[in-house]
Formats: C-alpha cells, sequence, structure tokens
C-alpha cells in the first residue's frame, strides 16, 4: 500500500508541476501583454536580485532535510530524523530573518547602485517579509518530499500560484496606472501573499501527519554539523551562483548600451529572452523537475545503505530520460518557433529567439538532472567548483564581448557555458558513480529520430494549415511529432518497454 500511495504521490506532482507550468505560463503571456517588454525587463531586473536573496535565505536547507531524513529513516534512527526538521527551522528562521533585513533596509542602495533602475526599490521592500516565511515553509516542504509524501507539497504548490495570480491580477488594474514600477509592486504584493499561505498549509498539513509524531526510546544526536556539512557546499554554490547571476543580469543591459542600444531597446531585449523564451524553453521540464525532487531521497537513501546496483541503475534511466527528452523539446521548438511565439506572445521576433536558443535545451535538462544527482551522491563540492567556472566564464564573455558584438555575444555565452557546465557535471558524475553513458542509444538514435519525426510533422502541419486554424493545426502537427519520436526510439530499441517498467520501479519502490 505504501509502494502505491508513493507512486500516486509522484503522479501527483508530475501533474501538479505541470499545471503550475501551464498557469505560470498563460500568467507569463498576461504580464508580456500588460507589461509588455520593458516591463517584463523590469521585472526580471527585480527577480535577479530577489533570488539571490532567497538563496541566502533557504539554499541547501531542503536538500539537506530531504537526503538526511531519508538516510536516517533507512538507517531507522528516527529520533535523528525528528531533530534534522527541528534544528533546519531554527537555522531557515535565522537565514530568512537576516537576508528579509538586508533587503529591506539596503532596497534604495540596490536598486541605484547595483541595478541601476530606481524603479526596483519599491517592489524590492515589498517582497522581504517573504523571505523568512518562505525559509521555514522550504523544510516542511524537504520533511514531505523525503517520506515520498509529494503530493502534499504539490497541493500547495497550486494554491500557492492560484493565490499569486489572482491577486496581482486584481491589484494591477489600480497600480499599473501609477507606472511600471507600482505594476512591479502588485507583483511583489502577490507573491509575498503566496508565501504567507504556503506557511500555513504546509505547517498544518505536517502537524497533522502521522510520521511528525514518530516515537523512539533514543533522544537523538545534534544534527546541525550534518545539516551544515551538506547545505553549506549546495549554499556555497547557490549564493556564488546568484551573485554572479545578478551581476550577469545587470551587466547585460548596461553592455547593451556600450554597444549602442537605446535604454529602453536594451531592457526589453533583456526581458524578452529572460521573461518570455526561456520560460517557454524550461516548460516542458516538468516532468525532470519532478523526477529531480525524487531522486535525492531515492539515490540517499540507497547510497546509505550501499546499494550502489541499484543506485546506477536509476541514475542511468534517469539520465536516459533526461537525454531523450531535450532532444525532442528541440524538435518541437525548431520545427514550430514562429507558430509557438505567435500562438504565446503574439510576437515573431521571439520565434526567432526560441529557435536559437532551443538547441541547448538538452544540455539545460540535463544540467539540472545532474546537478540532483551529484547532490544526492553528497558531490556538493564538486557542483560548487563546476559553476565557478561557468559564471566566471560567462560574465567575462558579457563584459568584454557584448559591447562589440551586442546580444549574439549573451547567446554564445549561454550556449557555451552551459555545454561546459554539463560536460564537467558528467565527467564528475561517470567517476564517482557506475554507470556507462549509452551515446549511441541517449543521443544518436533520439537525434535521427527527432530528425525524421520534425520532417513528417512539418509536411503534416502545412497540409492542416490549409483546413484548420493555427492553434488546432500547431497541436496536431505536436502530437504527431512526439508519437513518431517515441515511435522511432522504440523501432531504433533506443527506448524498451521493460526499461521504463524498471525505472518505475527504481524512483517509486
Amino acid at each position: 500500500m505504501k509502494k502505491e500511495k508513493i507512486i500516486i504521490g509522484t503522479l501527483i506532482l508530475t501533474v501538479a508541476t505541470t499545471s503550475v507550468r501551464f498557469i505560470g505560463m498563460f500568467f507569463r503571456i498576461y504580464l508580456a501583454g500588460t507589461l509588455g517588454a520593458e516591463g517584463m525587463g523590469l521585472y526580471q531586473l527585480i527577480l535577479s536580485f530577489y533570488f539571490l536573496m532567497v538563496t541566502f535565505a533557504t539554499s541547501g536547507i531542503r536538500v539537506a532535510i530531504s537526503k538526511l531524513i531519508s538516510e536516517e529513516i533507512a538507517l531507522g534512527n528516527y529520533a535523528n530524523a525528528k531533530n534534522v526538521l527541528r534544528q533546519a527551522v531554527g537555522l531557515s528562521l535565522f537565514t530568512g530573518i537576516t537576508a528579509g533585513v538586508i533587503l529591506y533596509f539596503f532596497a534604495p542602495y540596490i536598486g541605484s547602485n547595483i541595478l541601476n533602475d530606481e524603479r526596483t526599490i519599491l517592489p524590492l521592500l515589498y517582497l522581504a517579509p517573504s523571505l523568512p516565511i518562505m525559509a521555514i515553509s522550504n523544510c516542511y516542504k524537504g520533511y514531505f518530499y523525503a517520506l515520498g509524501k509529494v503530493s502534499q507539497p504539490s497541493i500547495i504548490q497550486i494554491i500557492e500560484q492560484l493565490t499569486r495570480i489572482s491577486l496581482i491580477i486584481f491589484l494591477m488594474d489600480y497600480y499599473l496606472p501609477k507606472g511600471l514600477e507600482y505594476g512591479c509592486v502588485a507583483i511583489a504584493i502577490g507573491m509575498t501573499a503566496e508565501e504567507i499561505i504556503a506557511l500555513f498549509l504546509i505547517w498544518f498539513l505536517y502537524i497533522c501527519d502521522k510520521k511528525a509524531k514518530w516515537k523512539s526510546n533514543k533522544k537523538g544526536n545534534n544534527m546541525i554539523i550534518k545539516i551544515l556539512s551538506i547545505s553549506l557546499p549546495i549554499s556555497g554554490t547557490s549564493y556564488l551562483n546568484s551573485i554572479l547571476r545578478t551581476v550577469e543580469n545587470t551587466l547585460i543591459p548596461v553592455r547593451l548600451l556600450l554597444y549602442g542600444l537605446s535604454s529602453e531597446m536594451a531592457i526589453s531585449l533583456y526581458g524578452m529572452v529572460k521573461g518570455m523564451v526561456l520560460p517557454i524553453l524550461f516548460f516542458p521540464s516538468s516532468i525532470l523537475t519532478s523526477l529531480s525532487s525524487i531522486l535525492i531521497p531515492s539515490v540517499a537513501g540507497d547510497n546509505a545503505v550501499s546499494n550502489e546496483k541499484r543506485v546506477s541503475r536509476t541514475l542511468s534511466q534517469v539520465l536516459h530520460f533526461t537525454a531523450i527528452s531535450g532532444i525532442l523539446v528541440v524538435a518541437v521548438f525548431v520545427a514550430f518557433p514562429n507558430e509557438i511565439a505567435l500562438a504565446v506572445y503574439k510576437d515573431s521576433q521571439v520565434g526567432i529567439m526560441i529557435k536559437i536558443i532551443s538547441y541547448v535545451c538538452p544540455f539545460m535538462y540535463l544540467n539540472m538532472v545532474i546537478s540532483s544527482m551529484l547532490n544526492a551522491l553528497g558531490e556538493q563540492f564538486s557542483s560548487f567548483k563546476v559553476n565557478i567556472i561557468e559564471s566566471i566564464l560567462k560574465i567575462s564573455i558579457i563584459y568584454f564581448f557584448v559591447p562589440i558584438y551586442g546580444f549574439k555575444a549573451y547567446l554564445f555565452a549561454l550556449f557555451i557555458t552551459t555545454i561546459l557546465n554539463t560536460i564537467l557535471y558528467l565527467i564528475r558524475l561517470l567517476q564517482v558513480s557506475c554507470i556507462l553513458f549509452d551515446v549511441s542509444n541517449w543521443i544518436f538514435k533520439p537525434i535521427i529520430a527527432a530528425a525524421i519525426a520534425l520532417v513528417i510533422s512539418k509536411y503534416s502541419f502545412s497540409l492542416f494549415i490549409r483546413n484548420s486554424g493555427n492553434i488546432i493545426s500547431l497541436i496536431s502537427s505536436i502530437i504527431i511529432l512526439c508519437l513518431l519520436y517515441l515511435m522511432g526510439l522504440i523501432v531504433s530499441k533506443s527506448v524498451r518497454l521493460d526499461s521504463i517498467y524498471e525505472m518505475k520501479k527504481s524512483l517509486f519502490r
């Protein structure tokens, strides 16, 4: 019965993540239409520094909770499992309050001197209270993920999203006429309200959970050192990543100005890529996000009891699934970039960017999943080193080459650093695990299958468009592409039906 509940819970997580992505995508369409490209650029600037503070408040803690509770349960140390959560909440409360205070009192300096736009100050002030609230709820979410009870945080995720969107749409009509700055204030209020609702709900579900009432004769050990040993390397990576990402995000508009673009054009182009194109490209990764959430407790539990065979099998199957998913996404976006851009944003220029950047999707997806694998195997410091190399290289390219070559230099930086990061991650994963990267079945055969499916689906679209509307033709052609791709994988024996069942057993046992 427990196995069935975990499988159902994981399915709920995938459905919830996909639902949130759908809702979020429609909301981004609303924001793009309401704020415009310049407003989206301003919004992304605010988020770039806000996420730096979120990283300081929460980074590494949920991973540590998920990993340690899974290990302690596997070893039967229930008292230690409870101590992990209690001490993590205390630590998160400290980091969350500290981050909130920094953001609130330094918002004027941040907006004027770091983000170089005073319109970002007021939204940052409204976002500050959300940080300690988010830090605490993050701990309880890690607890549920560790137990495989993914349905609870999944339901909350949907409620959070709906709360935020409803409130923002309600406030936007009042705030936006005052200017783009106040449109971003409406978003900030919605995001803070979202975190308050999430904390109340996740805490309520926790106190109702039977596992929270574990009984043990042992007092339990002080787990703070173990928590910090896992969270600090991840946090260090995330802090540096966030700092460098903030530097990157503030550099792009500034260096584009030196290239010769106007301030409005620079912030609009930045907003188009960061706020419109990349969310579209990451939209299909809902299932991979779910797999990453399940992967840490699943692999950490097996690793704790030295079950190397199961760890190796799980990692191999997830890598295979990620690779073929990324190649499918490239095929879809290369086949129909303009059609997707016009259907979503009614902007053909977005389509050009989608087609160009889509080629890096497999590396982005592999990056996300391999990072989770390394964290599950205790390789946080390896991730730290790789991310330093990636970020410094990207900022260097932006700083020196964007003023000369414009936005093309940023796209080059995005490609080269993402590919390099993924390769370095993969090399380290192969060193610390027993998996073998099957280039033929994971790369070559899927590319051939995707290319054939792409050509046929493009032809089918040209036939559909004569008799049906654009949206119906587009959806029909994408479905045909996906089905043909799946058939190609099965015929070429890149995917075997029994391997799907094995992956389900490895992850959802």
